[in-house]
């Protein structure tokens, strides 16, 4: 959603990495409204297209918390690519 410069924003997210989308998440749930600004054509560009190949998480698949996309798998104690 693009904002025209008549409109008001109170509250802007800049980035829409991991932390950027956890925020907009909990906003939502608050129903306040926000926009996020991220300069790459998709959300969590980086992780998608700017990490190593065999990059891991560093963390058991078990902490991982995303707001609103908890691990469902089931395999708690790997680790996510």
């Amino acid at each position: 959603m693009e904002v025209s410069a008549k409109e008001n924003v109170e509250t802007v997210i800049v980035g829409g990495g991991q932390a950027g989308l956890a925020v907009s998440y909990h906003l939502t749930q608050l129903g306040l409204a926000h926009t996020i600004l991220e300069q790459a054509s998709q959300p969590a560009e980086a992780w998608r297209n700017q990490r190593w190949d065999s990059f891991t998480l560093v963390t058991p698949n078990w902490m991982t918390r995303m707001p609103g996309a908890e691990y469902q798998g089931n395999d708690p104690d790997g680790f996510l690519p």
